[in-house]
């Protein structure tokens, strides 16, 4: 399990999500992730998985379920 940062550029109205920190198997897995939990929500996020970039941070504990950890909201 890998922990990211997830960021996107295409959505920066206010009140919205403009990043994430995320822990998945892989990069694929967190660009699918949506800090709403909906992708019908694009209003506050951006507007498909194409345009989520992400960093490998490093490597999460073992056992560690994929999961949102933080997001960045304003």
């Amino acid at each position: 399990m890998n922990i990211y940062y997830m960021y996107q550029d295409e959505n920066t109205s206010e009140e919205t999500y403009h990043a994430m920190v995320v822990s998945a198997e892989s990069l694929e897995e967190a660009k699918k992730m949506h800090p709403a939990s909906d992708w019908g929500r694009v209003d506050v996020w951006c507007y498909s998985e194409e345009d989520v970039s992400g960093i490998l941070l490093g490597k999460a504990k073992k056992g560690t379920a994929s999961k949102i950890i933080l997001t960045s909201y304003s």
